[in-house]
């Protein structure tokens, strides 16, 4: 008797483990900084979920199992994804847009798909436009990076206390978002609900501005000047060392807010060019420094 309790037993405890979890087969399709990172965040603090990468590089798929940021992978197809209860794209905006429209014949009815994209206007309105009825897109975004790229740069902690943005499609089920949220908080970062509309606009301001800043200044400076320059320019230059391939997609699919944003921001520096010749700048300082507090609080 005590024999075959002790067998029931692990049985039990492996079942009641698996109601436990948000999901429990996971598909992420890119498997770079951001999906392997996804990837050991999820195996660190939700062990039994099984993760399988799919994507065209077989090395990468390769190096990604051997980090653990996945169980199994699937290169050069789609083909795997019908057991998966979420699917996660992880790939760049544009390849997203491209894999859309022949990715839903691949799901399992109640199916729930997300993504990571830059931009949540354009991927999510072509998702609830593709995808059948029967599967589920709740665009999503971790406002987190690295300088460096590839799974080999990914790390489990990559989204602690990082925001990321979830938004739900027009009639998505509560409960759904809820699982996502309950995904996202256990992987240590931060949901926030927003619509992708205004997901855009926030982040024409505080990401895709800032970008084409670093990468202004980068290109205004002499090598002259750089010989004398210290930890500030640095810091400013920091985001003009990512790649053109990567921001190619997110720019243009952003391209109407980041000219707003860009309009704003050379209206603020006409002001500040009038004041240094006038009254100074004491009070933009000012203001600056109190944004400065609350971003570093924040941090």
């Amino acid at each position: 008797m005590q024999r075959r309790f002790a067998g029931i037993l692990p049985r039990f405890q492996r079942v009641i483990k698996s109601m436990e979890l948000p999901f429990q087969n996971v598909a992420i399709v890119g498997v770079g900084l951001i999906g392997g990172s996804l990837g050991l965040a999820i195996k660190k603090r939700l062990p039994g979920t099984h993760i399988l990468g799919v994507g065209r590089n077989q090395d990468r798929l390769e190096m990604a199992l051997q980090l653990g940021a996945i169980d199994d992978f699937r290169a050069g197809c789609d083909c795997g994804l019908e057991d998966q209860n979420l699917i996660i794209l992880a790939t760049p905006v544009e390849n997203i847009l491209a894999a859309l429209p022949s990715l839903g014949k691949h799901l399992a009815s109640g199916a729930i798909v997300t993504d990571v994209g830059s931009t949540k206007r354009a991927i999510c309105n072509n998702a609830w436009g593709l995808l059948p009825h029967n599967v589920e897109f709740i665009g999503g975004h971790p406002v987190a990076g690295r300088e460096a790229v590839g799974v080999e740069n990914s790390h489990a902690d990559l989204f602690v206390n990082a925001p990321y943005v979830i938004c739900p499609g027009p009639g998505t089920a509560s409960d759904n978002v809820e699982r996502i949220r309950s995904l996202v908080e256990t992987i240590g970062a931060q949901p926030v609900i927003m619509s992708a509309e205004e997901h855009d606009i926030a982040m024409s301001y505080v990401s895709h501005l800032p970008q084409i800043l670093s990468t202004a200044l980068a290109d205004l400076s002499a090598p002259e000047h750089v010989a004398v320059s210290g930890s500030g320019f640095r810091d400013m230059v920091r985001l003009a060392g990512s790649p053109y391939s990567i921001w190619e997609s997110i720019l243009g699919t952003n391209r109407e807010n980041i000219d707003k944003a860009l309009e704003d921001f050379i209206e603020r520096l006409q002001t500040m060019r009038s004041a240094l010749k006038d009254k100074g700048l004491a009070e933009e300082f000012s203001r600056a420094g109190k944004m400065f507090r609350m971003v570093n609080k924040r941090r």
